[in-house]
C-alpha cells in the first residue's frame, strides 16, 4: 500500500501551479504477451512445491452500468500441515464497506485517503451458494475444470458476528496430506472508488473482490482476521485461472497473462493465468492506452490515460531502476510480467496499492512555469509510487508475511527497500553527501532520501513499531511514520552502522528462507543476529574509540526499534576550553619540604593562550532514550579533524583534547542514524572560536525554515 510522499511533496511546493500542458502521447510498440506466467527456472528458481497450497477457477461477469460482478468460483485446498479441520474460514473483504457498523468502517468512519464513502453509496460480497466438489489426497489432485459439478454436495455456510469473514462447515472433518475442492456463487457490488477498490464512470478497480480462503498455520491454526482499518491481506500461494466477462470496448489490466480472448455480441471474454501467486485482481477502462517496456524478458505494461501520458516514460525508468535494485538485493522477479495502473482524476483512492504482478500508481506533477533547476528539482512525484508498489511484488508478492499481525515486515520493509533503490539510481559514494542522494531541491536546499524516512518521525512516537495493525488507531496518528518511516529508518540505521556489504549479505540469507514461505518477524531477526554476530563492531575505519571497539548489541537494538517506544536523540550540550592541569602551587619535594611553583605568565584571555595550555572539551547528551553508537566529529583551529566513536549508552559524555583547540564539533557526522529526526541540535561551534557562529551551528533562521518546510511537505506519509 502507498506512502503518499511522492504527490504530497510536489503538492507542498506546487499548489499554487497549473499544470502545463503535456507533450503529445505516443505509447509505443506492443511487447508480445509471454508464453509462460513464470519466468523460466535459468532467469528465477521455481517457487517451493510446498509452498503450492491453493488453486481458483473463477468465471466473472462484469456490468458495467451496475458496477457489479457475477461469479462462480471453484477452489482446491491442500491441507499441509499435521492439523485436522473441520471449517473452512474465508475473507469476504467487500463487506468492509456495505455498512457503518462493521469493523473497518467503524475504525474509519468512512473515511480514508481523504475521501469519504458517502451513505447509500455501499458495496459488498453475497455468497449464495456453496457446493463440495470433491475430496482426495493432496497427490491426487486434479484440474479444477475437470470437475463435475453433478456430484456436488450443498454445504452450510455463514457470515461470522463481522461480516468481512465467513466460514463453511465441512460434512467430515479434512485431515493432514488431503484436499478438498469447493464451488461458490456469488455476487459482488463494487462501490465508488474508496479504500483501494470500487469503480468512477467508466474506471473499475477490482480488487479483493472474490471469497479467499484464510491462511493455515502449523503452530496458530487458521488465520483469517476481520478486515479493519489499517489491516491488509494474508493468503496462500497457488494458481489462478481466470475468465472475465466485460464490453467489449473495455481495456483490461489483470494479474498473470492473457491466454485467450473471444469477441462476441459487444462484450468479450478474456482468459488469464497466475501461477504461485497470493490474489488476482484486475482493472478495466475504455479509456485506458497502452506503454510498453521490458527489463531481462519481463513484459512491463502500463495502462494510462492520455492527458498523463507525459509520465509514462518516468515510471518506465522508475520501473527499470527497481528491478535492477531488487533483483540484485532480494534475488530474482518470479514472474513474467508486471502491469502498471494509473488511475483516473476522480479515482485516486485507488491508486498506490500492490497486486500480484499489477500495482496501481500515481502521476507525476509538473509546474506550469518553466523553473530553472536551481529553484525546483524533485525525483519522487509519482515516480516514488511506482517504486514503493513494485517493492511489494516482493514484500508481500514473494514473501507473503502476515501483513495483519506485523505490518512492519511488509511495509516497512518495503519501504527501506525503496529507498535502496534510491541509493543504488542516484547514490554517488564518492560524492560529499551523495550516498545519501537528493530527492527534492527547493531553492538550494536539498531533502535527501534519509529525510523521507527520519523527518516523519517527529511527534509520532505514540506506539510501538512491532503490533498487530488492529492495535493502531486512526485517531491516534502513528502508523504510517511507525509502520513504514521507522521500520525504513531503523534497518537502514543498522546498516549504516554495521556496514552495507555485511546487511545487504544479511538480507539475501533472509530472502533464501523467506521466499514464498509466509516469513515472520523472528525469522528476520535471528537472522540479523546470526548474520552480523550478537556483538557486531561499529568503529568506522576513520574514527578511533579512545582504545576499545565500540560494539553494537544487535538484538537489544532491534528490541529498543521495533518494541519499545524511544526515540534516537542526541545533541551537543557545550563546546569549550579550559586550561589544562598545570603544577603550580604548594607541593611537597623529595625531602617532605612545601615548595611553591609559580604559575606561567600568560595572558588573561584564553583565547590568547598557547594551544598547549589547552583542554579542548565536547560535552554530549542523548536525550531520547533509544540508545545506540554514535560518532563525534570535531574540526581543530588547523584545520585537521578526528572522529570518535560513543556507545550512546550512559545519558552524557565528556570528551577532552588536551593541547588541542576545536572549532566546532558535530554528532553523527555522516549521516548514519536515519532514527534520528532532531538534528539541529548535532552541531555547535566552540564558545571561544570568533570565526564560527557561536552557539548551536546548525540552529540557525534558514536551517529552522528548511526543516519546518521539510516537515510541511512530509506530513502525510502514511496508508
Amino acid at each position: 500500500m502507498r506512502a503518499t510522499l511522492g504527490r504530497t511533496l510536489a503538492l507542498a511546493v506546487t499548489a499554487t501551479m497549473l499544470a502545463c500542458d503535456p507533450a503529445p502521447f505516443v505509447p509505443g510498440e506492443a511487447v508480445p504477451e509471454p508464453a509462460q506466467a513464470l519466468r523460466p527456472v535459468e532467469r528465477a528458481p521455481a517457487p517451493p512445491q510446498e509452498a503450492h497450497i491453493v488453486d481458483y477457477r473463477i468465471e466473472a461477469k462484469l456490468d458495467a452500468e451496475t458496477h457489479a460482478i457475477d461469479g462462480k468460483l471453484r477452489m482446491t485446498w491442500r491441507n499441509r500441515t499435521r492439523r485436522r479441520v473441520k471449517s473452512l474460514p474465508f475473507h469476504l473483504y467487500m463487506n468492509a464497506f456495505r455498512a457503518e457498523d462493521t469493523a473497518w468502517m467503524r475504525e474509519a468512519r468512512g473515511s480514508h485517503r481523504g475521501e469519504t464513502l458517502e451513505d447509500g453509496e455501499w458495496g459488498w460480497i453475497d455468497v449464495s451458494g456453496v457446493r463440495l466438489l470433491e475430496r482426495t489426497a493432496v497427490e491426487e489432485v486434479v484440474g479444477l475444470a475437470e470437475l463435475a459439478p453433478e456430484s456436488a454436495a450443498e454445504l452450510n455456510f455463514a457470515e461470522n458476528a463481522d461480516p468481512t469473514t465467513m466460514h463453511v462447515e465441512l460434512p467430515a472433518a479434512l485431515g493432514p496430506g488431503e484436499a478438498v475442492s469447493l464451488e461458490m456463487d456469488f455476487h459482488t457490488q463494487l462501490p465508488p472508488v474508496f479504500a483501494r477498490t470500487g469503480y468512477h464512470e467508466d474506471f473499475h478497480m477490482v480488487g479483493q473482490w472474490f471469497p479467499k480462503i484464510g491462511v493455515l498455520e502449523e503452530a496458530a491454526g487458521w488465520r483469517a482476521h476481520t478486515f479493519t482499518l489499517n489491516g491488509e491481506f494474508y493468503a496462500d500461494f497457488g494458481d489462478y485461472e481466470v475468465e472475465l466477462d466485460v464490453p467489449a470496448e473495455m481495456v483490461v489490466g489483470a494479474t498473470g497473462i492473457r491466454v485467450g480472448e473471444k469477441v462476441e455480441g459487444g462484450r468479450k471474454r478474456l482468459s488469464y493465468r497466475a501461477e504461485m501467486v497470493h490474489d488476482f485482481a484486475w482493472v478495466a477502462d475504455p479509456n485506458f492506452v497502452e506503454h510498453w517496456g521490458e527489463y531481462e524478458g519481463i513484459r512491463i505494461r502500463q495502462l494510462i490515460f492520455p492527458a498523463f501520458g507525459f509520465s509514462a516514460d518516468a515510471h518506465m525508468q522508475a520501473q527499470q531502476a527497481a528491478l535492477a535494485s531488487m533483483e540484485r538485493r532480494f534475488g530474482p522477479y518470479p514472474w513474467s510480467t508486471i502491469t502498471i495502473v494509473h488511475v483516473p482524476e476522480g479515482a485516486e483512492g485507488a491508486g498506490g496499492m500492490e497486486y500480484p504482478t499489477l500495482y496501481t500508481t500515481s502521476d507525476v506533477y509538473t509546474p506550469s512555469l518553466p523553473l530553472p533547476p536551481s529553484w525546483f528539482s524533485e525525483r519522487v512525484s509519482g515516480v516514488f509510487t511506482s517504486v514503493h508498489e513494485f517493492g511489494h511484488q516482493y514484500f508481500q508478492g514473494m514473501f507473503a508475511s502476515n501483513e495483519q499481525a506485523q505490518p512492519w515486515l511488509d511495509e516497512g520493509m518495503n519501504t527501506m527497500s525503496n529507498m535502496l533503490v534510491y541509493l543504488d539510481a542516484y547514490g554517488d559514494p564518492e560524492a560529499p553527501g551523495g550516498a545519501d542522494p537528493w530527492i527534492v531541491r527547493i531553492l538550494g536546499h536539498e531533502l535527501r532520501v534519509s529525510d523521507m524516512a527520519s523527518l516523519s518521525l517527529l511527534d509520532s512516537l505514540y506506539d510501538p513499531v512491532d503490533q498487530d495493525a488492529s492495535e493502531f488507531r486512526a485517531l491516534i496518528p502513528s502508523y504510517g511514520a511507525m509502520v513504514y518511516q521507522k521500520t525504513a529508518a531503523l534497518m537502514l540505521t543498522l546498516r549504516n552502522l554495521v556496514g552495507h556489504e555485511r546487511f545487504d549479505a544479511a538480507m539475501s540469507t533472509y530472502t533464501e528462507r523467506a521466499r514464498f514461505r509466509h516469513p515472520r518477524g523472528a525469522w528476520l531477526e535471528d537472522v540479523l543476529v546470526e548474520s552480523l554476530g550478537a556483538r557486531a563492531p561499529v568503529t568506522s575505519s576513520d574514527s578511533v574509540s579512545r582504545g576499545r571497539a565500540v560494539m553494537l548489541d544487535v538484538r537489544d537494538y532491534l528490541d529498543q526499534a521495533l518494541r519499545e517506544v524511544s526515540e534516537v536523540d542526541f545533541r551537543i550540550l557545550k563546546v569549550t576550553h579550559r586550561p589544562v592541569v598545570g603544577e603550580s602551587g604548594w607541593h611537597r619535594d623529595n625531602a617532605g619540604k612545601l615548595v611553591v611553583t609559580d604559575a606561567p605568565d600568560r595572558p588573561k584571555r584564553e583565547s590568547a593562550w598557547d594551544d598547549a595550555e589547552l583542554e579542548a572539551t565536547v560535552v554530549v547528551q542523548r536525550r531520547g532514550d533509544f540508545r545506540v553508537p554514535v560518532e563525534l566529529m570535531v574540526e581543530f583551529t588547523d584545520g585537521t579533524r578526528e572522529t570518535v566513536t560513543w556507545d550512546g549508552r550512559a545519558r552524557t559524555q565528556i570528551f577532552t583534547w588536551p593541547g588541542r583547540r576545536v572549532r566546532f564539533a558535530t554528532l553523527d557526522p555522516h549521516r548514519k542514524l536515519w532514527l534520528e529526526g532532531r538534528r539541529l541540535d548535532n552541531t555547535r561551534a566552540a564558545d571561544d572560536i570568533a570565526d564560527v557562529p557561536s552557539g548551536r551551528g546548525l540552529e540557525s533562521q534558514l536551517a529552522n525554515v528548511e526543516e519546518a518546510l521539510a516537515l510541511a511537505a512530509m506530513g502525510v506519509i502514511g496508508p
